[in-house]
């Protein structure tokens, strides 16, 4: 096989992290600092990524619209949770609910923060998405930020060693080796509105080529208010604790385990609901949801070489959410397995397999029901992927599949073409159509969304008779699965040796779009229709070693088409722009400035709005840093979702490194 093709850290890509040597928490903080603020532009460009290949690859050449998000980039953005670092990302919608509740989403029909559900969330290859509604619960995985290495970004379909639901994009979250976290790391910060966090992480070698990381952290953070001032009860807190062990079980054999669990002492919130057995009655209720989960998972790894191995995953989580409008306990497993390997001169297949299994249970509340209350149910999904080096160095073609097999909705195919042409080392131009689909939630399968309660004499002769039944949007068991036809094209060009740009295009075709009906009472639909269709540029220079900027702008169109509510093509922004800015003042003090623009919303009723950040951090040690940041400085607050005000804040933390 040719030098291009071979380019590839197997094992790396399949446990997930970078594979090397012990160090220590602060020696490695420090030392990233470095490297990073010294790396040219040409070798952040080449940082390498696994979530479309299956294998590491350059991201320059990758065949999608890939964005990553290092952990420096992460640190220097004064962001502190996993929703809020994904502004980061060229086109990504953020919108901040309340105090604890986020929207995200990419390339539009994003809905709102339980049915923003066309893209899929995973942590070290773990799915973190919940199948309820299909959505991402992200005051579940407030995970340490300074554990990740890096996030991996596809805007647009996933790769086809994805499952369903990776229809406008995949978010790949990949935390740390504890061989790289050695020593003790201790991370306190507070700020207004009664922010605050801490994070204690401990690393320890284990043996010749092995480690162990502990840790544990809080985050509380205050209600936030309403236009008028008045606060909306929504303030919550929360716990978690971890452990990760990595090592080799025998030479060329990588194993991996970590283990997690996390609850929310605070989780305040009031909601308007109908009143049960009461004909068109409301109330506004305050409470307490209860909020709690835990995981754990194990990977092992073998690479005899860098262009062939496999990899074994699995892992099992359970997880409760429950309040006066709906409760649900769920347990779910999973088991993957993939293998990679040349074959002829120029040719790297990899395949495999993931099984999964899942079982809720359900507690009716005054606004979701579900029948069946309790379910399980199995997912099989299959994929092969070839890659092609069709001229050497310079042409390549991926052509790829995957069956999935799902109880909601049986077989579905989703194949996927990719191609990229490189006439240089300093330009890549790529092309892909995809066919993804949508599995529907449990939610459209089995739900029940109570607006209110009738008397059902009214409803049927017009005389009231006594009987009180809920009248809402039910779901519907016999939906299929949406269906996406993507069309990319995109190209990346370093233009000078401090200057790159990064454009792509798409046009998404869907069909048998899952919908509401335009009175919203009755039942979910599969006959609407619709298109998007826009695209993102994005910059990025190194004007010296001291200072680098970002900026990028995203446009969106959306078009929905028939008998439903087409509410979601005014849910998402149309333009979407930012500014960012690095600065090394000296070699121990960073300014950080960032700008994002969002463009208004009308089905929610925000106004466009602009954003700005501005940090400072100051290194007066080796091991130890001061950060000051202050974020929404513009306006006293804005909404993003909701009636409640993303308020202005003031965030100062101290992190210190201790060695062994």
């Amino acid at each position: 096989m040719s030098g291009t093709l071979l380019k590839h850290t197997a094992l790396a890509a399949a446990l997930g992290c970078a594979i090397s040597g012990p160090a220590t928490a602060a020696a490695v903080a420090s030392q990233d600092v470095v490297r990073l603020a010294n790396m040219s532009l040409e070798e952040l460009l080449q940082t390498e990524v696994t979530s479309l290949a299956g294998t590491a690859a350059s991201q320059f050449t990758t065949a999608a619209a890939m964005t990553v998000l290092t952990g420096e980039d992460i640190r220097r953005s004064g962001h502190r949770t996993l929703p809020e670092a994904l502004r980061l990302v060229p086109g990504m919608y953020v919108a901040r609910v309340n105090a604890s509740s986020w929207t995200v989403g990419t390339r539009g029909l994003t809905g709102s923060s339980l049915t923003a559900n066309r893209y899929l969330v995973l942590i070290d290859g773990r799915l973190v998405h919940d199948p309820l509604t299909s959505g991402t619960f992200w005051d579940a995985v407030d995970i340490p930020l300074a554990d990740v290495d890096r996030i991996e970004v596809i805007s647009g379909p996933g790769a086809t060693l994805w499952g369903v639901n990776a229809m406008n994009g995949v978010v790949n979250v990949i935390t740390k080796d504890a061989r790289t976290t050695l020593g003790t790391l201790l991370q306190a910060g507070a700020g207004t509105q009664g922010e605050r966090r801490a994070l204690l992480r401990h690393g320890a070698p284990t043996g010749e080529n092995s480690a162990v990381r502990l840790w544990a952290s809080y985050a509380s953070q205050d209600e936030f208010k309403d236009a008028a001032g008045v606060g909306i009860d929504d303030g919550w807190s929360t716990v978690r604790a971890g452990v990760r062990w990595d090592g080799q079980v025998r030479e060329d054999v990588d194993a991996s385990v970590q283990a997690e669990a996390y609850g929310h002492p605070t989780a305040d919130f009031t909601v308007r609901v109908p009143v049960p057995g009461e004909h068109n009655q409301f109330q506004v209720v305050s409470g307490q949801d209860t909020v709690n989960g835990a995981h754990l998972m194990a990977r092992v790894g073998h690479a005899p070489s860098s262009e062939a191995g496999w990899s074994l995953m699995a892992y099992a989580d359970q997880s409760e959410r429950s309040n006066i409008r709906f409760g649900v306990e769920r347990v779910n497993s999973n088991l993957e397995y993939r293998q990679w390997t040349p074959w002829g001169e120029r040719q790297q297949l990899i395949w495999g397999g993931n099984w999964n299994w899942t079982r809720d249970d359900t507690t009716p509340g005054t606004t979701l029901l579900f029948d069946p209350r309790s379910r399980s149910w199995s997912t099989l999904n299959v994929f092969a992927q070839n890659t092609s080096e069709l001229v050497e160095d310079t042409l390549f073609l991926m052509v790829g599949s995957k069956l999935t097999d799902h109880e909601f909705v049986g077989l579905q195919f989703q194949p996927s073409v990719r191609a990229w042409w490189t006439p240089s080392t300093k330009q890549t131009v790529w092309a892909a159509v995809s066919r993804p689909v949508r599995v529907p939630s449990r939610f459209e399968e089995d739900g029940l969304l109570v607006f209110s309660y009738a008397d059902l004499g009214l409803l049927t002769t017009g005389q009231a008779s006594g009987v009180i039944v809920p009248l809402g949007l039910a779901g519907d068991e016999r939906l299929p699965a949406e269906k996406l036809v993507a069309y990319e094209l995109g190209h990346r060009i370093q233009l000078s040796p401090r200057v790159a740009l990064d454009t792509s295009v798409f046009y998404n075709d869907y069909r048998q779009l899952l919908g509401v009906p335009p009175a919203i009472i009755g039942a979910f639909s599969d006959q609407a229709s619709g298109t998007t269709w826009g695209g993102d540029i994005s910059v990025s220079a190194r004007w010296t070693d001291r200072w680098r900027m970002e900026a990028s702008y995203s446009r969106l169109n959306t078009d929905i088409r028939g008998p439903v509510l087409a509410f979601d093509e005014t849910a998402t922004p149309r333009q979407q722009a930012q500014l960012r800015s690095y600065l090394d003042i000296a070699d121990t003090m960073e300014l950080n400035v960032a700008a994002y623009y969002v463009d208004e919303v009308p089905f929610r009723d925000v106004q466009d709005y602009t954003r700005l950040d501005i940090g400072l951090s100051w290194r007066p040690w080796q091991n130890t840093s001061v950060s000051l940041w202050g974020q929404n400085l513009l306006d006293s607050g804005h909404s993003e979702g909701s009636g409640a005000q993303v308020p202005r804040g003031l965030f100062a933390q101290v992190t210190v490194g201790f060695d062994d």
